[in-house]
């Protein structure tokens, strides 16, 4: 018991150290996430030892809890913050990586793990689904900020946004595939995800985040309408939406992230308040509340004993996945996507790894208890953290200089008047 409440002290404390030094921090190469990892790994077992996972009872499963709600609320975050028109105009880019993008990224990582440790194929497939989709955790710190706001074009932080809430929901599909062959056998497990089963499960959990979502946008019109609400918090609103979502879409067997998705993405598109949804700040403020203890814990429970194991190899396997997943996807569809090659190296870059890959691998981890997964997956989570943490700040400022530059030849280059 004392150790919870430890835990909740450094979290907390996370959260608030962090909140109020917010300004300086948008001009430090360090964003919120690796500093709350830094957090993690300090009071863990290596650092001064405050937190103690191994006082704590099922510490894995508490942790993939954690990032499965941190995940729910983030998606709804990034729903609340793209806007509608947004995704219909960026529907050729957005569908182009939520489908083929997803594939890509998915062969490439596994393809790099049956390589670098010569697993079993269906092995390599469920580690490479893991840490396959783009996180919304760490994106937000890439796109969310004045900074951001300032040089970053509003289609770009949106196509990362939007690519980085689904995804996460459709990754689902992915890691159930190999998960089912390996349990069930490789026909049964086949069948089983190609059958009706799994897709009307995936069709129930967007159905029920779109109803959910419908009708808390629905409910809170009639309410301002009629003067019932008199004050309101839309943070508290969606996060109890992303939470219902979640908790609907399990009741069905179905994937909660998605839900959650889905919900936020109706009631943006119904919601009156798009205002008060500017002000209110939401991703910033789920953000801070919500998804820095997640990397708290993670620090916490790192596996430092299973990485030495493992060696060089490992970290070569964590760098060859972040410098080959996403950018060889994203080389191969430029040409269909529309965007500009600097956009393109943007996109290439900034994929990172985060709480998707830690609950996935996770959930992996759980149903063919193996530890292996974990190993690998929290490796090229903490690699991605790092590398795209330190570098989110420099590359976001050198797209506004080369985009101020760029606007500046244009401007050149017209004829003068008469």
């Amino acid at each position: 018991m004392q150790q919870l409440y430890v835990t909740m002290a450094v979290s907390a404390l996370t959260v608030v150290m962090l909140g109020l030094t917010s300004g300086p921090m948008q001009k430090l190469p360090l964003s919120r996430p690796l500093l709350a990892l830094g957090v993690g790994i300090a009071a863990g077992p290596i650092g001064v030892g405050l937190l103690r996972p191994e006082e704590w009872e099922e510490p894995h499963t508490i942790l993939k809890e954690a990032a499965r709600l941190t995940l729910a609320i983030s998606v709804m975050g990034v729903a609340l913050r793209v806007p509608v028109r947004d995704l219909l105009q960026l529907r050729r880019p957005l569908l182009l990586l939520l489908g083929p993008g997803l594939l890509l990224m998915w062969a490439v990582s596994s393809g790099l793990a049956w390589l670098a440790f010569g697993l079993a194929p269906l092995m390599a497939l469920a580690v490479g689904a893991a840490i396959t989709p783009t996180d919304p955790v760490v994106a937000a710190s890439i796109v969310t900020g004045h900074v951001a706001k300032d040089k970053l074009p509003r289609a770009s932080r949106s196509i990362l946004s939007a690519e980085s809430g689904a995804n996460d929901g459709l990754a689902y599909l992915l890691v159930l595939l190999p998960l089912l062959m390996m349990t069930e056998g490789v026909e049964a497990g086949l069948a089983r995800v190609l059958s009706h089963t799994i897709p009307v499960g995936v069709l129930l959990a967007l159905a029920i985040g779109a109803v959910l979502g419908g009708l808390t946008a629905a409910a809170l019109r009639l309410g301002d309408r009629h003067g019932w609400v008199e004050h309101s918090s839309l943070l508290g609103l969606t996060v109890a939406l992303a939470l219902l979502a979640v908790a609907g879409a399990h009741a069905v067997g179905s994937d909660g992230i998605l839900a959650a998705f889905a919900a936020g993405v109706a009631f943006n598109a119904l919601v009156d308040r798009k205002a008060e949804m500017e002000d209110e700040n939401v991703q910033e403020a789920v953000t801070k509340l919500f998804t820095l203890p997640i990397f708290v814990l993670a620090g916490a429970l790192l596996p430092w004993s299973a990485w030495l194991e493992q060696g060089w190899a490992l970290l070569a396997f964590a760098l060859a996945v972040l410098s080959l997943r996403r950018p060889l996807a994203i080389l191969l569809l430029v040409p269909f996507m529309g965007v500009r090659r600097r956009d393109a190296l943007f996109f290439g870059w900034f994929g990172p790894v985060g709480v998707a890959a830690i609950y996935y691998a996770l959930h992996a981890e759980e149903t063919l208890h193996d530890p292996r997964i974990w190993t690998m997956a929290s490796a090229v989570v903490v690699i991605s953290v790092l590398l795209h943490g330190v570098t989110a700040s420099p590359g976001v400022l050198l797209y506004g200089r080369r985009k101020s530059r760029t606007r500046q030849e244009e401007d050149a280059a017209k004829p003068a008047p008469a």
